[in-house]
This record gives structure tokens, sequence and C-alpha cells, in this order.
């Protein structure tokens, strides 16, 4: 009988399992069918998911849904952002709901892994407003607006990870590792909610400063809701942060949409000092578990009012340490009689209002005393502060106080400093009404360790501090091998703390003897050792800050220079750092500058500088410029010295190398006396020429114009003389060391090699058969060289066209005078030919005119006869 009641048992176990496992298939469909829906009715957002299971058997007596790789994405200004990635979102519904097709009932809600990102822009819109507006139209067919109804129970965060990050309000929070659970019954307007929380890390930042930095919490709260009125009321609890722990009683309610009503008590009164420090996390790390605290911590408060856009709850906080005593247990000395009182009020909610008290504190860094006061008032339109500090510490009794590694530390630091009024009054120039006094001095100061290149010593120093300024002066100091002494004033600082929006104004001087910047950077590391030149990155100029600098070094060692007699002035100022008649002797010359370098855009640095430099090693400036190496080859052939002035504009790389596209710069060159040897194009110029004399050029007061242009370097028409031959040089040549250059060289004949003087003899002889001449060359060959390839590859063109043209002349010369020569024999001719044929005119008309006078006298006889005849 027992036999047969078990086997009949365990066939209905068997049943109930099967059941069990076959309900949540019969359902699946429609199921997937609903969410899809709902979540596409619903949301305004990219919804995705891997798959979905149902199931039964763990979730029993419920039916659990689970989205596998939930995936939440917004749209619009959210379009990149991703709300929501759960690994697995399990929805436990009401059985008997689905089974006859109501509405589907949510008991519990559980989130495995969850990365959720809250996200709201400064205008005030958030990335979760998701949930689409009801419709004012709705179909006949539509019986209600979901087919999911909360009837919430319970709910989990299981290791989830949570970003609050709110521009409208400048806060940051970010949970880390958390892990929380709630039960309570959600169907109800009234009911007790008990929630359990671990988070592994909690930070919260508001304006930018961390209030809370990777602290571990753990709480109880359970929570009086009501939801019909959105209150939320915290019973007796317990909140751990770190090794504090607190109490926070009180409630929470959200009457509308906009304000949230807050009155809340918290206090940490019975607490030891050490569990403060815990929540600083630089001392809840290792050297936190050494560290010997005593003394009594105490922090109580309130907030209170209405937190909205506009404003902000009254609140309260009292910070309190009494006989505090702080001492690391491998060290002899300690922080001894702390005593701090400190309260942050407001007591109406207007930020304006705020009260920051520190009536009074003191320490002592072993018997070494330190005391000080501060209070601030309406911070928002008139910033009023009070403040004093005043004492002595003896920098190497901190070694016995600090577990201070890597490090040497001494000397003596003395302090007595009071300041106190009104913003206004800087404001008005009134600096006599605003009271700041004192001093600070160093005495002996010195420090080594792994922070600082070399170690430092600063044997005097002094700061002195009035209304008007902040005055420095017997500064004595020396890093490395590397000493200054200097002296100078900042003179706004009380408009720049208060924020005038006015720059920080300053006058300085300084004095070395010797700078080596390479020891004061430390030692490169093996990439950069084994590089041709350090690299190096954009140094930003500061903002909001006019600085006046005059400087004189007598050396100043940077990467491979060596400048002797620097100086000149700085003016810092508009993210410009602007060099005024600087100064300075390197590679065997003399460098002055004036110009710019700015970082108004930091990722495009621009330099701006006229350069004169006098006398310069031509050889050491190319080995130490790599603007010289690519634009100007030929200076590593070049031995001697050079002059120029440079005006340089360009864009800088954040390597802090030129853009050389960017380069615009001009200039005249003049290489002073210097030679030229070993360029490949004059070697193979002069192999052509068959002038070996060409190899090697002796230059003495050169001049060269010159321009630099996307990345070329033009040069303008210039001289060089060889002995008897005379070259005029012009053209280009690129980064890619391509070159483009016209040479017009006047060389004597006998000079040309065989090859020359046999095709200008060939030119010539077609021009005297042509112009039936027999002209011959005169002893200065023209010769156009052009120059192309590259510097190490060049190729060589000779051009003998200008002689063509010569000769032509001369042979047109020849002509002409040849064509006068006939011309005047011609004329002579003509005029023997004229003088014969007038002589024989004049015989012919003397006889013509005899004849006719003859032959007149006998008309004229026989006329008279006949006359003197009929007389008779």
């Amino acid at each position: 009988m027992l036999k047969k009641s078990l086997i009949i048992f365990s066939i209905f176990i068997v049943a109930i399992v099967v059941i069990a496992a076959s309900i949540p298939f019969f359902f699946k469909d429609t199921i997937i069918n609903k969410v899809k829906g709902t979540i596409n009715e619903s949301l305004n957002a990219k919804v995705n998911f891997e798959d979905l299971d149902l199931t039964l058997i763990s979730s029993f007596p419920q039916l659990g849904i689970q989205l596998n790789d939930l995936q939440v994405i917004g749209i619009d200004s959210f379009a990149t952002d991703t709300l929501a990635n759960i690994k697995h979102l399990q929805l436990n519904l009401n059985l008997m709901s689905v089974i006859k097709g109501e509405k589907y009932e949510i008991n519990e809600v559980k989130l495995d892994e969850p990365k959720i990102y809250a996200k709201v822009l400064k205008s005030g819109k958030a990335n979760w407003d998701i949930v689409k507006a009801d419709s004012t139209e709705t179909s006949p067919k539509d019986t209600s607006s979901s087919d999911f109804k909360a009837a919430l129970k319970r709910y989990s965060i299981k290791n989830g990870n949570i970003i609050y990050d709110d521009s409208s309000l400048d806060f940051y929070m970010a949970l880390n590792n958390v892990n929380h659970s709630g039960k309570g019954d959600f169907t109800q307007d009234l009911f007790v909610l008990e929630t359990d929380s671990q988070i592994e890390k909690l930070t919260v930042k508001y304006g930018a400063i961390p209030y809370l930095n990777g602290v571990t919490l753990d709480a109880n709260l359970p929570l009086d809701i009501d939801l019909a009125n959105m209150k939320f009321a915290l019973k007796e609890n317990t909140i751990k942060l770190n090794e504090l722990v607190l109490s926070l009683v009180g409630s929470l309610a959200m009457p509308n949409d906009t304000d949230m009503v807050i009155d809340v008590k918290f206090d940490a009164q019975k607490s030891d000092l050490k569990n403060f420090l815990s929540l600083i996390p630089s001392m809840y790390a290792s050297n936190f578990k050494d560290l010997q605290a005593s003394g009594k911590f105490g922090l109580q408060g309130f907030a209170k009012g209405t937190y909205n856009e506009k404003s902000l709850p009254a609140f309260d906080v009292n910070l309190n340490i009494e006989n505090g005593k702080l001492k690391y247990t491998s060290l002899p000395s300690a922080i001894n009689d702390i005593q701090i009182k400190a309260k942050i009020s407001n007591p109406d909610g207007i930020t304006d209002h705020t009260i920051i008290d520190v009536p009074a504190f003191h320490l002592a860094f072993d018997k070494a005393p330190l005391d000080g006061k501060l209070l601030v008032k309406t911070p928002i339109s008139d910033p009023y502060l009070d403040l004093a500090l005043k004492g002595a510490l003896d920098l190497k009794q901190l070694t016995t106080i600090f577990p201070l590694k890597d490090m040497t530390l001494s000397g003596i630091l003395n302090a007595d400093i009071v300041a106190s009024g009104k913003k206004s009054t800087i404001d008005k120039g009134n600096y006599e009404a605003f009271k700041a006094s004192g001093n600070v001095t160093a005495t002996n100061f010195n420090y080594s360790g792994t922070a600082v290149a070399k170690p430092v010593s600063i044997p005097t120093a002094k700061m002195s501090l009035s209304p008007k300024n902040i005055t420095l002066s017997n500064i004595v100091a020396k890093i490395g091998k590397s000493d200054f002494q200097a002296n100078g004033a900042v003179n706004n600082y009380l408009s720049y703390v208060f924020g005038k929006d006015k720059p920080l104004q300053g006058n300085f001087n300084l004095v070395s003897s010797l700078i080596d910047v390479n020891e004061l950077m430390g030692p490169a590391s093996t990439e950069q050792t084994s590089a041709d030149t350090s690299k190096l990155s954009v140094i930003e100029v500061p903002k909001n800050i006019d600085f006046n600098m005059t400087m004189k070094a007598g050396r100043l060692l940077y990467d491979n220079y060596d400048i002797k007699n620097a100086q000149g002035t700085l003016v810092v100022k508009d993210q410009t750092v602007f060099f005024k008649n600087m100064g300075m002797q390197m590679l065997d010359g003399n460098l002055k500058m004036n110009g710019s370098y700015a970082t108004k855009d930091i990722k495009k640095p621009k330099v701006d500088i006229d350069f004169a430099i006098e006398k310069m090693n031509i050889q050491k400036a190319f080995n130490m410029f790599n603007t010289i190496k690519l634009l100007a080859p030929i200076a590593k052939y070049t031995n001697g010295t050079f002059t120029t002035n440079l005006k340089f504009n360009s864009d800088l790389g954040q390597d802090m190398m030129p853009v050389y596209s960017s380069i615009d710069a001009s200039g005249m060159a003049n290489i002073i006396e210097a030679v030229l040897d070993g360029f490949e194009p004059l070697n193979k110029l002069s192999a052509s020429l068959n002038a070996g004399e060409l190899k090697k050029l002796e230059l003495k007061n050169v001049l060269a114009k010159f321009q630099i242009d996307n990345g070329r370097l033009l040069v303008s028409p210039f001289n060089i003389k060889k002995n008897d031959i005379l070259m005029n040089v012009q053209g280009s040549n690129g980064l890619d060391q391509t070159m483009d250059y016209k040479l017009a060289i006047n060389i004597p004949k006998e000079k040309l090699g065989g090859k020359a003087n046999e095709a200008a003899n060939t030119l010539l002889a077609s021009l005297n058969s042509k112009a039936g001449t027999n002209v011959s060359l005169g002893d200065m060959i023209k010769v156009n060289a052009l120059i192309g390839g590259t510097v190490t590859k060049p190729t060589i063109k000779l051009d003998l066209s200008e002689n063509k043209t010569e000769v032509k002349n001369v042979a047109n010369q020849i002509i002409a005078d040849k064509k006068a020569e006939l011309e005047n024999k011609a004329k002579e001719e003509v005029t023997k030919i004229t003088d014969k044929a007038k002589a024989e005119a004049q015989q012919k008309v003397d006889t013509i005119k005899k004849q006719a006078e003859e032959k007149l006298k006998d008309e004229v006889k026989n006329k008279l006869n006949n006359l003197f005849k009929k007389k008779e």
C-alpha cells in the first residue's frame, strides 16, 4: 500500500512539474507580442533585446518573463546615449492573470547587472523622459492603454552600475556595484517599504567638488510611503559610509512635477575621529590602517524646505572635532590638540544667505602650533571674507609625523596673515577699506625627492601682503646647478580671487648665472634619448594672466642649445607670451627676437616672431634647427657664418614643431664668409660644364632674398662669382627635397668642355651660313643651367640659346655695317657720275649757248644789214 502511494505521489509530482514546464510555452507567443506591443505603444526610444525566456519553476507560483541583453537607447538629443543596458530583466507575473487573459499583473522586478545612465541636459531635458503622451483619440477597440499592470511586491538590483549626471544642477552621482532590494505592497496607497542597499563605491560631486569619492555604503532604510500624496518618510535607520555610521530621519514629498519638499535631520554625534577620516579617499587607503586617531567627531544638521530650479531648502551643518590626535604607528611625532568648530548654514534657502563660519581652529605639529579662523558671508551679491592664519612650521618635523617616502625636507616656514573686507570695496578701488596684511617667510628650505629632478634649496624667500598687492622679495633659490634670484609683485590679487573677471597682474625680475632646463626637466626617457630630438608637447599659456617679467641669464642650457647672455622681457597676456627685445648669444653668433607664442586655440598654437641673427655658424645652425635641415639642405655642405633678418609665422603641431605647410616667412640672408663644398648639384654642374672649379665655391658677402611659402623655399635672384665665372641664381626647393633652380652663367670660352664648345661652334656656323657672315664667338659664353631632381639625385640641363641670340645680333650688326658701307660707296659712285654728267652737260650747254649766240649774232647782223639796205 505504501509503495503504491509513493508511486501515485511521484506521478503527481512529475505531472505538476511537466505542466509547470509546459505552461510557459502555451503563452509564449502571446506574451512576446504583448511585450513588444506595450514597448512600442508606450516608449519614444529604441528598445532591443536578444531573447525572451519564460519560466514557472524558478519563479513559482508566478510566471517569470526574462528579457536578455535589453538595451534602451534614446532618440533626438540622446541618440548616442544608452539609457539602460541590462543583462537580464525578469518580470514575475501573477499566473492567474495570464491564464485568465486579463491585464498581466507584475508582482516582482529583478535587474541583473544593469548599467543605467540617467542624464539631464542644461536645458533640463532628461533622457529618461521617454514615455509617450496619452492620445486624445482612442480606437473603439482599445479598452486600456497597456496590457500590463503594476502590482509590485518586490524588486531587486544585482551587481548594478548607475550614473546620474545632471548638467542643469552641475550634479553628478555614480554608484558602482550596487546590490539593492526592496519589499512592500505597491498596490496599496499606504505601505512600508523595507530596503537593503550595498554600494561598493559611491561618488557624489556638486560643482565639480567631490563630496564623496569612492565611498562604500551599507544602509537599511525602512520607508513609510504615501503614494496618493507622493510622500516618503524615513523611519529609524542606520547608514554606514566607510567606517562612519550616520542616522537620517525625516520626510520627502513631491506634491507636483517641479517641487520637492524636504524635511530631514542627520547626525553622527557619537563617532570617533578615525571614522570621519575614513571618508577621505586617500586616508582610506592602506596608510589609513596604520593611523592612530583619537578624539571625538560630531556631525549634525538638517535640511528643510522646497527644492526646485529656483530655490533650495534651508539647511544647517555643524562639524566639531574635540581633542583630536593623529599619529602613524611607525613615526615618533603626531598632530596634537586638534580643535575645530565649523558651521555651514542657510536660514531660508536663498543662496546668498549662506554662511560659512569656522570661528577658530587649532592644531599642533608636534609642539608647533597653527591657529586660524574663516568667515564667509553673502557669497553671491557681495562676498565678505574674514580670515586669519598664524603659525610656525618646522618642515623637518613633518617627516616625523607623516610617512613621506622617497624625499627629504627641511626648513622653517612662518606665516602671520589676516584679511577682512567686502568684495565691493575692491571693485571700487577702495583698497584701504579692505584689511589685508602679513608675511610668509621661508628660511633654509631644502627639498629633494622623486617629485623633482634635482634638489631644491631656498635659503631665503619672503611674501608680504597688503590690500593692493602681494610683494615677493629676497627670493634666492638653487635647483640642481641652476640658480635664481627674483623679486616682484602681484598687484590685483583680491580682484582676481573675488572673480571680477580681471586678469591677475604681476611684475617680476629674474636673474640667474645658469639655468639648466634639461636638468630641471629631468632625465629623458629611453625613447626620447634614442630619438634625434626629445618629444615636446604643447605648453599652454594660462588664461586670465597679465604678467611682465624681465630676465637675465648668464647661461641657459636647453636641449642641445648652449645659450649665453640671454636677456629681455617676457609679457604673458591673453593666452600669449610676447617676446620683447629678447637677445642672446648662441651658435657662435647673436640672436635678437621680437614676437609672440599664442595658445588661444590649444589644438593650433601659433608663433609670429621677427629674428635678427648676426654672424651665426652655418653648420651649427643646420644641426640645431630642423627647419633649416628641411628647407635649406645646402647648409649641410656649407662652412662659415651668416647674418639674416627673418619674419617667421607658423602654426605649431602638438609636438611644438612648425606645421611646414603653414609657414609664412621672408627675409634677407647675408653669407658673410663661407665655403660650399661637396654639394652634389654643384658636382654634377661642374662635370657637365667641365669646369672643376665650380665644385667648391668661396662665398663672401653674398646677399639673397628669400621667402617660405606652402612648404617651399623661394629664392630671389642673386649673384655668385668664382674667379672669372659669374652665376646668377634663382629658384626654389621643397620639403620633399625637390629642386627647381635656374643658374645664368657667364663663363670663359676656354673653360667650357669640348662638348659645350662644339655645340656653340655648330650653332655659330649655322648662323654664319644663313647670314653670309664669318662671325666668331667672344671670350665669354652664356650658359643657362636648369637644376632639378632632388638634393641627392640632381638633374642638370644646359641651355645655350642665349648665345644664338647674341650671334644673331652680331651678324645683324655686321650686315648693317656692310650695308652702310655699300650705301656710302654707291653714293660716291653716284656723285662721281653726277659730276661727270654735269660737266658734259655744261659743255654741251656752253656749246649750244655759243652756237645760239653765234646764230643770234648772225641773224641780228643779217637783220641789221637788211634794215640798212632798206634805208639805203
